[in-house]
């Protein structure tokens, strides 16, 4: 009994051992925001001065088992904005500080991360699917002080399937638009993509190149094309605490197999076309003034534009310019923008939102556009 009762103390005391060596953890978060919206083409907005509706609202967690670790977010937005939907969710391996995998939905590695942009609005890059894309597939990273690689190889976009109908009147099973980041959508469903990035990082700076490769079915034509997109961007942030931060991104893409060289993108259950080829230039520089107004700590001022070049002749380009300013305050941020554009679906009464869709926007383009105008506020609280 008793070299039984040491053999038990001995279990014992490794098995404390081993649990006090494990590293565990859990964080949980969100966000509630609110938009005071008013925009300068729509009648009924003018007449109303505006008005304010929800945002979205999300959750997002955290969780850590030695070297496994999760990472989520769930969003609730307004139905006719999608509803609820993941916004990213993946499961991680960390070989070690600098190196890791992901598998599940995950951020694309592509041109400047997180975001190319300072704006709620985001730059032109996002609504092509180059800025803060999401897609489902297996992405390895390896950061160190110098260099930040990344590769990823996805099977298709973020969310589900759903029936639809396609623009031949048959009905199948296609992509969902109820999601997050802008993909292929309509008669095209992505298949398979790989990315490469590749960025060297110095004296709080980051210049870096990146590419993409992919494949979509056409459910319609019943064929296969391929598609891929490169870019080169240049981040960097200087003076004190890194007050005066730029942005620059140069990005191309290509759709094959594309009818009328236009082919359709979509997220939040908004359709819209874009042209199948173009090139899309992308600024910003934004400036950091500390204050001390009560719960207010920081504002950030910046002006954002980004360019879009059709390959097409017969095509006209967009652009589009957002000037705003960020208020810190506490677990309170706000964003209160001025957004123009031309030719850009969001900014203006066409596309998704208004007749002629195939004429204006991303797509075709106005041949004499006119410069569209939103005013928005947006204000959140984040736990």
């Amino acid at each position: 009994m008793k070299k039984i009762f040491n053999v038990l103390v001995v279990v014992l005391l490794l098995t404390q051992n081993c649990f006090s060596q494990e590293k565990k953890g859990l964080e949980l978060g969100g966000t509630l925001r609110f938009n005071y919206r008013y925009k300068a083409w729509d009648a009924d907005s003018k007449s109303m001065g505006g008005d304010i509706v929800f945002d979205v609202f999300r959750l997002n967690a955290k969780a850590k088992y030695n070297s496994l670790f999760l990472d989520c977010e769930y969003r609730f937005y307004p139905s006719n904005f999608g509803g609820g939907m993941l916004h990213h969710g993946f499961i991680g391996y960390e070989f070690d500080e600098k190196s890791q995998l992901q598998l599940g939905v995950n951020q694309v590695p592509f041109g400047i991360l997180s975001y190319a942009s300072h704006s709620w609005f985001f730059s032109m890059l996002y609504y092509v699917g180059l800025e803060d894309d999401y897609d489902t597939g297996l992405k390895f990273v390896h950061n160190t002080t110098d260099w930040n690689f990344a590769v990823g190889v996805y099977k298709n976009a973020e969310g589900g399937r759903r029936g639809v109908t396609f623009s031949d009147n048959s009905t199948g099973t296609g992509v969902d638009m109820a999601r997050y980041s802008y993909d292929l959508a309509g008669d095209a469903e992505e298949k398979g993509q790989i990315n490469v990035r590749v960025a060297r990082k110095f004296n709080n700076q980051e210049v870096g190149l990146s590419g993409q490769w992919g494949q979509y079915r056409n459910h319609v034509l019943k064929n296969n094309y391929g598609y891929n997109a490169y870019g080169a961007h240049y981040h960097g942030q200087f003076l004190k605490d890194k007050r005066l931060d730029l942005k620059f991104e140069a990005a191309y893409y290509k759709y094959n197999g594309a009818k009328n060289k236009m082919i359709t993108m979509a997220a939040y259950n908004a359709p819209y076309d874009i042209a199948s080829e173009a090139t899309i230039f992308s600024g910003g520089i934004a400036y950091t003034v500390p204050v001390k107004w009560g719960p207010i700590t920081s504002l950030q001022f910046y002006e954002n534009y980004s360019y879009m070049k059709k390959s097409y002749s017969e095509f006209n380009d967009s652009q589009m310019n957002v000037v705003g300013c960020l208020i810190s305050a506490g677990p309170i941020y706000t964003y209160v923008d001025y957004g123009s554009g031309k030719n850009q679906e969001w900014l203006g009464p066409w596309g998704g939102f208004g007749e002629s869709g195939k004429e204006y926007g991303l797509a075709r383009g106005a041949s004499n556009p006119e410069w569209h105008s939103w005013f928005n506020i947006n204000i959140g609280y984040y736990f």
